[in-house]
């Protein structure tokens, strides 16, 4: 484990790097002057507060590579009580939400909805949701930016 600047700890594998840090500290420097190829994004944009997903994409244009891919993870609090659909961590991201964040952007290439699974669990139910799914996407990022 190295630490670097921000006060990222490092981890190195093979193929692999990760960062352990304030995500909205990530910049070129941070990450070692080098652009990432492909990032996924497992719950991350579903753990933050929903006024801070912007400010989270614009992070996440700095630190991958052109031509690079997202892979995002996020779950959608679908049916059920309106105030448990509202509620989070993790808060609800649909496909909506993921195309109006990311269609448009000038370094987005494109946006495809790979799958969607069934996640509703006895939490969900105990908080008064009826249905949950998770859904998975690739974003694809231009080869050369506009």
């Amino acid at each position: 484990v190295e630490s670097h600047a921000k006060k990222f700890d490092r981890f190195r594998g093979k193929k692999i790097t990760l960062l352990k840090g304030d995500y909205f500290d990530l910049d070129i420097d941070s990450i070692g002057g080098e652009l990432f190829d492909s990032i996924w994004d497992r719950a991350s944009l579903v753990a933050i507060q929903p006024n801070l997903r912007k400010e989270y994409i614009e992070v996440l244009s700095g630190i991958i590579k052109p031509g690079g891919t997202i892979l995002l993870s996020t779950l959608n609090r679908k049916e059920g009580d309106e105030k448990a659909r509202k509620a989070g961590p993790p808060f609800s991201v649909d496909e909506a939400e993921v195309r109006r964040l990311y269609e448009g952007l000038d370094w987005v290439e494109s946006v495809e909805n790979l799958n969607e699974t069934d996640e509703l669990n006895e939490r969900f139910k105990s908080e008064g949701l009826t249905s949950v799914v998770g859904l998975t996407f690739v974003i694809q990022v231009k080869k050369t930016s506009s």
